[in-house]
C-alpha cells in the first residue's frame, strides 16, 4: 500500500512531459481577444463595488511567510484568495477571492489552453480519446466566448472547492476542541494545502457532464463573478471538466505554482470519515456548523482588490 494518496491526471508520461514543455514555451501568453472579454479590476470597482470588501488585515497577511500551522491567529493566504477562519474573525470570516490574481491567472490559463486546442493530437488527449469529447473541445475552439464562459465556471468552482476544504478542516479543528482532543489546525499548513488541492481536483474531475450548467451552486458563484466577464451567458456554457482538470494540473502543479495534490495514507485514514461527512454538509447540503452564524460558506464569498 502506498504511503501517499495523490491526484494525477490520466495521461501518459510522454504526453505529460510534452504538455509541460508546451506550457513553458507559452508561459506569459495573453490572448488579446480573451483579455478583451475580461474586465479589469478598475472597471469592476466602478461598476460593482458592492461585491468588493477590502479588509485591512489582508495588507499585512499577504506579505507574511506561511505559518507552520493555521490557528486562531492566522489568515490563510492562497494563490487566488484569502480564507478568513471564524477562529480568527467571527464577524468577517469567509472566502475573499483576490480579483487581480484571479483575472491574471485565468487569462493566462485560457490563452494557453486555447493554444493547446490548436494541436489535433492534444485535442484528442484532452478528450480522452473520445470522439464526442474531442468534438466538444473543437466546437469551443471555434467559439471563443463559449470557451471563456465554460472555462471560467470550472476555474472558479475548482478554487471554491479548495477553499471549502479549508473550511472543513477548520470545522474538524472546532469539533476536536469541543471534545478536547486537539485544536485548530490539526495539520501542518503545507499538508492542509496539499490535501485541499487533492480534494479540489477530485471534485472538479468527478462532476458528470452537464452538471455544472444546472448547478445552483455554480449559478450562485457566477452571480458573484459574472461582472468580471464581458458577455457572459449560461446558454453558451458546456462541460469540459474532463480537460480542465488536466490543464489546471499542468499550469499549477507541474509548474510548481501550488503543492502536489496529495495526502499521506495515515492522514487520509485519520480524517477521511469526518472530512467526508462535513464536506457533504457544506458542499452538497450547503449548511454550516459554526454556532455564531446561520449563513453557509457559500454565502460568505466576497471579492477583494488587495
Amino acid at each position: 500500500m502506498g504511503l501517499r494518496v495523490e491526484y494525477r491526471p490520466e495521461i501518459s508520461e510522454r504526453i505529460y512531459g510534452e504538455f509541460i514543455d508546451f506550457f513553458k514555451e507559452h508561459e506569459g501568453l495573453r490572448n488579446r481577444e480573451i483579455e478583451n472579454m475580461v474586465r479589469d479590476s478598475e472597471q469592476l470597482t466602478k461598476r460593482f463595488s458592492h461585491h468588493v470588501i477590502n479588509l485591512d488585515a489582508f495588507l499585512d497577511w499577504k506579505e507574511r511567510k506561511k505559518p507552520k500551522r493555521y490557528s486562531n491567529k492566522t489568515i490563510i493566504v492562497d494563490r487566488l484568495a484569502f480564507y478568513v477562519p471564524y477562529h480568527f474573525d467571527p464577524e468577517n470570516y469567509g472566502i475573499y477571492f483576490r480579483v487581480e490574481q484571479v483575472l491574471s491567472d485565468f487569462v493566462e490559463i485560457a490563452s494557453v489552453f486555447h493554444e493547446v486546442l490548436q494541436v489535433p493530437r492534444y485535442l484528442r488527449v484532452l478528450g480522452e480519446e473520445s470522439e464526442a469529447l474531442a468534438s466538444r473541445l473543437l466546437r469551443l475552439r471555434r467559439n471563443l466566448q463559449s470557451f471563456v464562459n465554460s472555462l471560467f465556471i470550472e476555474f472558479i468552482v475548482f478554487f471554491y472547492a479548495h477553499l471549502v476544504a479549508h473550511h472543513v478542516f477548520e470545522d474538524i479543528g472546532l469539533i476536536f476542541e469541543k471534545v478536547r482532543k486537539g485544536k485548530y489546525s490539526l495539520l501542518k499548513s503545507s499538508d492542509e494545502e496539499a490535501y485541499c488541492y487533492y480534494v479540489a481536483f477530485n471534485v472538479l474531475r468527478r462532476y458528470m457532464l452537464g452538471v455544472l450548467q444546472r448547478s445552483k451552486k455554480a449559478e450562485r458563484l457566477i452571480n458573484i463573478f459574472f461582472p468580471l466577464l464581458q458577455g457572459f451567458s449560461w446558454d453558451s456554457v458546456v462541460s469540459i471538466n474532463f480537460a480542465t482538470t488536466k490543464i489546471l494540473y499542468i499550469y499549477y502543479v507541474a509548474s510548481n505554482r501550488t503543492p502536489t495534490p496529495s495526502v499521506s495514507r495515515s492522514t487520509y485514514e485519520r480524517f477521511n470519515i469526518i472530512f467526508s461527512a462535513l464536506w457533504k454538509l457544506h458542499y452538497t447540503y450547503e449548511e454550516d456548523i459554526a454556532p455564531f452564524s446561520k449563513k453557509p460558506i457559500i454565502q460568505r464569498i466576497f471579492l477583494t482588490l488587495i
